[in-house]
């Protein structure tokens, strides 16, 4: 509305009219729809200038205008007269007759009739309707428009906040202040019990009163969820559940005391719906959607806080990864694997109380303990380790036990220490897992072991960059025969893989393979080797003069436990169309007889297809001729620690005379691995062995190269270069 000054002048001209009408009209009051005085004038004052009358009411005035306000039809039941002052009561309507507000005129006692009142005060009170409708539409418009724009910026400043990169508790906080600025309500509240989230932003109030007030808020809340709407207001108490996937706890978001408000009902609770569904993403991608934890993005911010801050010392990082989830997960439903990361989340949270907890991977898990002492924070790890392994789980009509390995390593101190911490702790963990399953181990820099796993994590990065940029070279050995004279032909070879590292060296196997092992990335190299090798033999395929060598490939017990591997290698001989007779397949020993089932299904599929196969470091294992009658080899490939000193220990010529006799029984070729000097290679030959292979025989050199070439002259002696 106007200025008070310009409405005062204006209903003014409104009260001139009415003291015409009604010359013994003493006062007028005019009322809005809510009850509330926002005109008023006085006849009695001496100096015939209008004047405000009493703001107050006597009782029997104020039921009568709280009567005409409930049934706004007539006021005439209402209005009533003493032996001075009679009291009319005139309801106002707008155009589509709803109620502005209520006229309440005071004239001298006497024989006036209501009628007569009204039809005096006809002409005015029409006019002062049109008045009051043209007023009040404006300010509808003008109050739509206000509270459309308090939204628009509400909803840009959530939305913005939302993807800003700030703490999640931060983030949320915010949320609130905007609310209660923009919406003007008094309080607003969010309680997620799953995230450990009690927040209330309430002007003047803290501490005791504050979690007073906030305790209230949400019992209400919670009082109205029990109803079959999912977010309804109570006089005014607005309330959104706050549901979170991974079931840690939901939440609630309570938005209470709308008296200055000029939101609409509708209006809150589609806003107050907004702002529940922005708080359920911010948590989403703030915390770890299965467990609740912390996100790992948060975490390591605050791990890199720690290690760049000057007491980094007094922090201890913990790494812990269940036992084999995956063979939880294939026994018994991941839904159960699930169960058990739910529920060792919920122990880490009470365990780890006041400590920073992640969930890094599927399985693994990271603690950042504080003001703890490393021998302290073992001590911590060892309970948590006992405690879920006295747990008991149930799936598939079964029980099972679960069990966690803890890696513990002291906090490196630097701006990039985060990385070095973590991986000392995550070698830490696997060190644990190669003691037992359940084991704690702590970081030692004597230790070499974990000093290898740590090279390992910071190589694995490497090496798969190598696979998928195609950095890899391959070699192929000689493998010649050791029956009659040697010949220079090439009939057998072996492939060797080299990685090229980003200053363009050859890297030898025992630099990245172990890490590709133990970070399961043998599968793909494996992959990359078979089709290089099979693309390298159909391209060299049209060469008349180029050899045509068996060519053997070795394969992991990653690539064995991988039911696709097979499908894999049968659509490459395919489409290179590569004669699958050229190759043979090498596996050691005891990744044959760790994955005997499917090594046995692969071996026998290429078998029919025409591919050999090679038992590769035969003679160490425990049983080695018993699983001869299992796997459909060809060839046997003896262990080199048996030929290194073959010529000088007679323990080892006994291993390899009983290896070629049972071969020969059983018609099956043997190669000799690491034939370095003459008096080796006669020695082997004397005891009737197939195949020789080592550099007095032949180095390494590029597969291309070989296969291209038709022969290659025998070295003389051994390379030791």
């Amino acid at each position: 509305m106007d200025s008070t000054r310009e409405r005062d002048q204006i209903f003014a001209d409104y009260g001139a009219c009415l003291a015409l009408a009604v010359p013994t009209a003493l006062t007028a009051r005019c009322f809005d729809a809510r009850g509330q005085l926002f005109w008023s004038t006085d006849w009695r004052d001496s100096s015939g200038s209008p004047a405000s009358p009493e703001t107050s009411l006597d009782p029997r005035t104020e039921q009568g205008l709280r009567q005409v306000l409930a049934n706004p039809g007539s006021g005439e039941a209402e209005s009533f007269a003493d032996s001075e002052v009679a009291t009319w009561f005139f309801p106002l309507h707008t155009q589509r007759d709803r109620l502005h507000g209520v006229l309440v005129l005071q004239t001298t006692a006497g024989d006036l009739q209501y009628s007569a009142c009204a039809g005096a005060v006809g002409p005015v009170t029409r006019t002062l309707q049109r008045e009051l409708d043209l007023r009040m539409r404006l300010l509808d418009g003008q109050r739509k428009q206000a509270v459309q724009t308090s939204e628009e910026k509400l909803l840009h400043h959530v939305e913005s906040l939302a993807h800003k990169n700030k703490p999640a508790r931060a983030k949320l906080e915010r949320i609130l202040e905007l609310v209660r600025e923009y919406l003007k309500v008094e309080r607003a509240a969010l309680v997620v019990p799953g995230e450990d989230i009690r927040m209330l932003d309430a002007e003047g109030l803290s501490g005791p009163e504050a979690e007073l007030a906030l305790e209230s808020m949400i019992v209400k809340a919670e009082a109205l969820s029990e109803s079959s709407a999912p977010e309804q207001d109570e006089a005014d108490l607005v309330r959104v559940p706050v549901t979170l996937p991974h079931g840690s706890g939901d939440g609630t978001l309570a938005l209470s005391g709308w008296a200055s408000s000029k939101f609409s009902a509708g209006r809150r609770r589609r806003i107050a719906r907004f702002i529940g569904s922005h708080v359920e993403s911010i948590i989403e991608r703030e915390f770890d959607p299965l467990t609740g934890l912390m996100a790992f993005a948060n975490f390591e911010s605050s791990l890199e806080a720690a290690c760049a801050g000057a007491q980094s010392e007094e922090y201890t990082l913990l790494y812990l990864d269940i036992d084999q989830i995956h063979v939880i997960n294939d026994n018994y439903g991941r839904e159960v694997g699930d169960e058990v990361l739910m529920t060792f989340a919920s122990l880490l949270r009470n365990w780890f109380s006041g400590h920073l907890v992640t969930r890094i991977s599927s399985d693994s898990f990271a603690a950042l303990v504080a003001g703890m002492s490393r021998p302290q924070a073992q001590r911590l790890a060892e309970v948590a380790s006992r405690r879920l392994a006295e747990m008991e789980f149930s799936g598939a009509g079964k029980s099972f036990k679960a069990s966690v390995s803890i890696g513990v390593a002291p906090l490196a101190s630097g701006d990039q220490a985060a990385g070095g911490s973590l991986s000392a702790a995550q070698a830490a963990c696997r060190t644990a897992k190669d003691r037992g399953a359940g084991s704690v181990a702590v970081y030692d820099v004597a230790d070499q072991s974990v000093v290898k796993r740590i090279d390992d994590i910071h190589l694995v990065g490497r090496v798969r960059e190598a696979i998928e940029d195609g950095r890899l070279v391959l070699l192929g050995q000689p493998i010649r025969s050791l029956r009659g004279q040697p010949s220079d032909s090439l009939e057998y070879l072996e492939v060797l893989v080299r990685m090229i590292d980003d200053a363009g060296n050859q890297l030898p196997p025992g630099e990245f393979l172990s890490a590709a092992e133990r970070y399961q990335l043998m599968d793909e190299l494996d992959r990359r080797v078979v089709r290089l090798t099979l693309e390298m033999l159909a391209k060299v395929a049209a060469n008349e003069t180029a050899a045509r060598p068996r060519i053997a490939i070795n394969l992991s017990g990653q690539s064995l436990g991988n039911e696709k591997f097979l499908h894999y290698v049968t659509k490459e001989i395919e489409r290179t169309g590569v004669d699958p007779k050229r190759l043979c397949f090498e596996i050691t020993e005891t990744v044959a007889v760790a994955n005997m089932q499917r090594a046995q299904a692969l071996m026998s599929a290429l078998k029919k297809m025409g591919c050999k196969f090679s038992l590769d470091d035969f003679g160490t294992g425990l049983s080695s001729f018993a699983y001869l009658k299992l796997f459909p080899v060809g060839t046997i490939k003896i262990d080199g620690s048996f030929v290194r000193d073959i010529h000088t220990n007679v323990v080892s010529q006994s291993v390899v005379a009983a290896i070629s006799e049972v071969a020969r029984v059983m018609g099956l070729e043997t190669v000799a691995e690491f034939v370095e000097d003459e008096r080796a290679m006669s020695l082997l030959k004397d005891l009737g062995v197939t195949w020789g292979q080592g550099y007095l025989l032949g180095e390494p050199q590029p597969l291309e190269t070989l296969l291209n070439a038709h022969s290659l002259p025998v070295v003389a002696e051994a390379d030791t270069a």
